[in-house]
């Protein structure tokens, strides 16, 4: 150990005289000489560590100073820190306080016992929601067109601008359903339907979404049920030719918040009660929460949420957290259980 220790210190005294001279006398060009510092310091290390030293890290270092003065990184060379805050998109569905898509929320969740379940896990959830709601958007205020409040909620990415707070709007909506966008001509598509209760949360504008009126007229007051396109007995986005399959999703996060939103509504699986009007009833809750499972949140609801929350203060719960919606009704029947597989 000691001869080694000696050998690398001669050498390393040598080896300093060498770079000072070649500093002094002959290198002008500064790039040359960090290369030879780092190598000092690699050397350095290597005399005290001797053995049992892992410099691999040091070593696969990228040498930037062969390249030119100013340059930037290159793609590949990220400078995104890790674990630091995800923008919007991603594939991030959970866990944490990180949002269904990736968005950090940065502790909204913080109160709610992740171990509860059932009715014990809604009313947290309903209590947080009270909490953190300042106000509803108003059902008028949030418009058939930009200029409402919709332009925070649903708009068109391609065309994002940002108000003076630096939250984004968008000058083009974007319509529910089938993705199309649109700068007027849309309705206001209570997504709970008005006949079985949804004027209770009508203000709210977690509930309601801007919709192009030839595209909103097909679902009449249906509930949500897969494989049908009626307007009272079912209806399902995916039959329709202008409907995306993947907003059976967005469908079923809504109506599960809108049982958070308010204790006058309720959920049921009985599809035979669709046609039924003079109920505050919502369903079926085994489509729903399969629809939540096999279709992740989308980007479009995650910005959805952070509009929301700009303009009320409150967010969608099973946007940022779509576990919770099995941990909750998973054990309403039969269905329900196979469908979350007994959660």
């Amino acid at each position: 150990m000691s001869f080694l220790f000696i050998s690398h210190t001669i050498f390393i005294s040598v080896f300093i005289f060498r770079i000072n001279s070649n500093i002094i006398l002959y290198e002008k060009d500064i790039r040359k000489t960090m290369k030879k510092l780092k190598l000092l310091f690699l050397l350095t290390l290597s005399a005290f560590c001797v053995t049992g030293c892992d410099l691999s890290q040091f070593v696969s270092i990228k040498d930037n100073t062969s390249q030119n003065d100013g340059s930037s990184n290159q793609p590949g060379e990220g400078t995104e820190d890790e674990g630091g805050e995800t923008e919007e998109g991603g594939d991030d569905t959970g866990g944490g306080d990180s949002g269904g898509g990736g968005i950090i929320t940065e502790g909204y969740y913080k109160g709610i016992d992740e171990s509860l379940s059932g009715e014990e896990l809604l009313n947290q959830l309903r209590d947080l929601n009270k909490e953190k709601l300042e106000n509803e958007v108003g059902y008028k205020q949030m418009g058939t067109s930009p200029s409402g409040k919709f332009k925070y909620t649903d708009y068109d990415p391609a065309t994002t601008q940002y108000d003076e707070n630096g939250q984004p709007y968008g000058t083009r909506l974007i319509s529910f359903y089938s993705g199309n966008p649109a700068v007027d001509g849309m309705n206001r598509e209570h997504v709970w339907p008005q006949t079985h209760g949804g004027t209770s949360v009508e203000d709210d504008i977690h509930m309601p979404r801007p919709t192009i009126k030839s595209e909103n007229g097909s679902r009449g007051h249906s509930f949500y049920i897969e494989g049908m396109k009626h307007s009272q007995n079912g209806w399902d986005p995916a039959q329709e030719s202008f409907g995306k399959e993947d907003y059976r999703g967005d469908c079923a996060r809504i109506i599960f918040y809108c049982m958070v939103a308010t204790r006058n509504l309720t959920l049921t699986d009985d599809a035979s009660r669709s046609s039924n009007t003079s109920n505050n009833e919502m369903g079926v809750i085994s489509d729903m929460l399969s629809w939540n499972l096999r279709y992740p949140v989308q980007e479009r609801e995650e910005r959805r949420n952070s509009g929301a929350e700009y303009l009320q203060g409150n967010r969608n719960p099973f946007i940022d957290h779509p576990e919770y919606a099995c941990k909750i009704w998973g054990s309403y029947n039969q269905a329900t259980k196979q469908v979350c597989g007994g959660n």
